[in-house]
């Protein structure tokens, strides 16, 4: 019985020990796949753990490249409300010629920026060029024509041709608002608005908007050449002696007031005033050596401000040479002037002209588009963190005020500002 018992028991337990150890390879099979899913996890969390790690740097580096750009756009800011705004010259502070330009790399605090100042009086305002200006720019009469269409009141074949198109839109029917719009303007290519082989594109000859100081020497108002002249000749007269007394003997302001009261007095029988400086070159009695001294001083346009003049001073040749009278070898020798010294005031500049053959033309064709000072500029700043791949490049138009430097438009650019400047680095090893 005890043999049987025995053996009976045998194969029960053969069954437990096979069951339990079943059910051990099954506990090790669970163990192995919860653990090979533990590593899963572990490694995809740590895979978006390192994603999420280097999304948050990456914005960190972008927040900071914003906040050093910005610095750099103060700092422009500040340059510029500080420096004197009776002259502007590339040698300035804010120049690519000074003898410690911005456009190097400054650090503040781990990072870097770089600032690059621009004057916006040394390129044409598309919202003031006329059509020769446009043109002499674009090298395209349809192109130029174009453009004064776009920023006119909308006609009807400018408006039926924009809504023929596949994608069709609506011209702007008034001023540019960035220079941008240029590419939808019809006859203005690509090529046209970027440039390219050495030649500049309209984006670096064209603003849109160039204001500049309506103010003397001295840093007052021009004198109009129309005010006063309900108030009669009397009146007129002891204006611009009480104004020119510094520049001109009592006689000789007297003599110039009565004169060009009678240049203004014919104007009105034509119905017609002062509408450009250059014609007191027309008045009897006003030479040239008394414009040269007067010039300054005066002014076709009241207000406090004046557009569309370009500053002679910091216009690159392509532009000096578009504007109206002007030709590539005036340019040329505009520029190599200015290098050795700026001009100082438009009488100086008027003196310059009359020197050179024709020169007489020249300056009553082009001394009404130019100056010497400049209210608007534009910035563009790139900030770097030290240690960081990410960039931000902001581009501003401010515009220069007695007491402070305002921003007009202001944007972020998807690209770097390029290398340093070559005439920077030139002329700060020469100086």
């Amino acid at each position: 019985m005890r043999a049987n018992a025995s053996m009976s028991s045998a194969p029960s337990c053969r069954l437990q020990c096979g069951d339990r150890r079943r059910q051990r390879g099954v506990v090790l099979i669970l163990a192995i796949f919860a653990v090979v899913l533990l590593s899963i996890l572990t490694v995809g969390i740590t895979a978006a753990v390192r994603v999420e790690l280097r999304a948050s740097r990456s914005s960190l580096d972008r927040i900071q490249g914003l906040f050093l750009a910005e610095a750099g756009i103060r700092r422009a800011r500040a340059i510029l409300l500080y420096d004197d705004p009776k002259l502007d010259a590339l040698d300035d502070p804010w120049g690519p010629y000074y003898t410690q330009p911005l456009d190097l790399p400054h650090q503040f605090g781990d990072g870097f920026y770089r600032v690059r100042v621009e004057d916006a009086c040394g390129r044409i305002d598309v919202n003031k060029a006329d059509l020769e200006t446009l043109l002499r720019v674009t090298g395209d009469a349809d192109a130029a024509q174009a453009i004064v269409a776009w920023r006119s009141p909308i006609q009807g074949e400018e408006k039926s041709y924009y809504e023929s198109l596949p994608y069709p839109y609506r011209p702007r029917g008034g001023p540019f608002q960035t220079l941008g719009e240029l590419l939808l303007v019809r006859s203005v290519t690509t090529d046209m608005y970027f440039g390219g082989n050495g030649r500049p594109g309209l984006k670096d000859l064209l603003v849109v908007e160039a204001i500049s100081p309506n103010t003397d020497a001295n840093g007052d108002l021009r004198f109009g050449l129309n005010e006063f002249r309900n108030w009669g000749e009397e009146a007129f007269r002891k204006a611009v002696v009480a104004k020119f007394s510094t520049i001109f003997t009592a006689y000789e302001a007297t003599d110039i007031g009565t004169q060009i009261f009678a240049g203004l007095t014919d104007l009105n029988k034509l119905g017609q005033q002062y509408t450009a400086i250059s014609q007191l070159a027309t008045v009897a009695g006003v030479s040239y050596d008394k414009i040269m001294r007067l010039i300054d001083y005066v002014t076709a346009e009241p207000g406090l401000f004046v557009r569309g003049l370009v500053n002679i001073n910091t216009a690159p040749l392509a532009v000096l040479a578009a504007l109206p009278g002007s030709s590539a070898e005036l340019a040329q020798a505009v520029v190599a002037r200015r290098e050795a010294v700026p001009f100082a005031s438009l009488g100086e500049f008027a003196g310059f002209l009359i020197n050179l053959p024709r020169g007489t033309e020249a300056f009553s064709e082009i001394i009404d588009y130019v100056n010497v000072k400049s209210s608007t500029f534009i910035i563009e700043s790139m900030g770097y963190p030290g240690e960081g791949r990410g960039f931000r490049t902001l581009r501003a138009l401010a515009r220069r005020r007695r007491d402070q430097v305002e921003v007009v438009q202001q944007g972020e650019e998807d690209w770097p500002l390029p290398p340093v400047l070559a005439q920077a680095q030139r002329l700060s090893a020469r100086r």
